[in-house]
C-alpha cells in the first residue's frame, strides 16, 4: 500500500513533533528524541564493600537525646518535690492539725497562733459553731492544692462535707509562721 503522491505536496509530509511548551522552538534540556530513551543512571551509588565485611555501626544520637530528656524528667521532678516540702507542705501541715482539732471538737494552743493561744478552746468552738451553721458536719480536710503562701504567711482552703457527706462548702483559714511553727490564726 503506497500513496503515489509526492510527499513534498503540503498536507502530506510526514507530522512533526509539538513544540516543547514556552513557544521555544529549540529543544531544552529534558527534551529528547522520543524514539531514543535510556535508562536512567543511579543518583547515589551503591556502596562498595567486601563480602564478609562488618556492618557499618550505627550513630547513638538518639540514645544521647533519650538520656538526657529522662535526665531533665528526674530533675524536674526532684525539684518539684523540693519545692512542695519547703514551701507548700508546712502551711498545710499546720491548717491541718488545727483543723482535726475543730474537727475531734478539741482544742490545742499548740495549733494556734499566739494572738489566739490563749483562747484556745474559745477558737475552736467559735470556728465549729460557724461550720456547723450550714449543717451537721461529716468531716472537714484541708486541700493541699489550696495553699497560696507569701513569705510567712498562707491561706489553705479546706473542704468541710455535711450531712453525711451528700454536700460540701471551701473555706479559707490563715495560717502564719512563728519561729519556724505554722499555726492557725482563725
Amino acid at each position: 500500500m503506497s500513496d503515489a503522491r509526492d510527499p513534498n505536496q503540503p498536507g502530506w509530509a510526514e507530522p512533526t513533533p509539538p513544540p516543547p511548551p514556552g513557544g521555544d522552538s529549540t529543544p531544552s534540556a529534558g527534551w529528547g528524541d522520543p524514539t531514543t530513551w535510556s535508562q536512567p543512571t543511579a543518583a547515589v551509588p551503591t556502596p562498595q564493600t567486601a563480602a564478609g565485611a562488618p556492618r557499618r555501626p550505627r550513630g547513638r544520637g538518639w540514645l544521647v537525646v533519650l538520656a538526657v530528656v529522662l535526665g531533665l524528667i528526674v530533675a524536674i521532678a526532684a525539684a518539684g518535690t523540693v519545692l512542695f516540702v519547703t514551701r507548700t507542705l508546712p502551711p498545710y501541715n499546720g491548717a491541718r492539725h488545727f483543723l482535726d482539732d475543730v474537727s475531734n471538737d478539741q482544742a490545742n494552743a499548740s495549733h494556734l497562733c499566739a494572738a489566739q493561744a490563749d483562747n484556745a478552746d474559745q477558737a475552736v468552738r467559735q470556728v465549729r459553731s460557724r461550720l456547723e451553721s450550714f449543717g451537721s458536719i461529716h468531716n472537714v480536710a484541708p486541700n493541699v492544692f489550696g495553699v497560696d503562701r507569701s513569705d510567712n504567711t498562707a491561706r489553705v482552703d479546706f473542704v468541710v462535707n455535711y450531712n453525711g457527706g451528700r454536700s460540701s462548702r471551701t473555706f479559707t483559714l490563715l495560717v502564719v509562721d512563728e519561729n519556724g511553727s505554722w499555726r492557725a490564726c482563725p
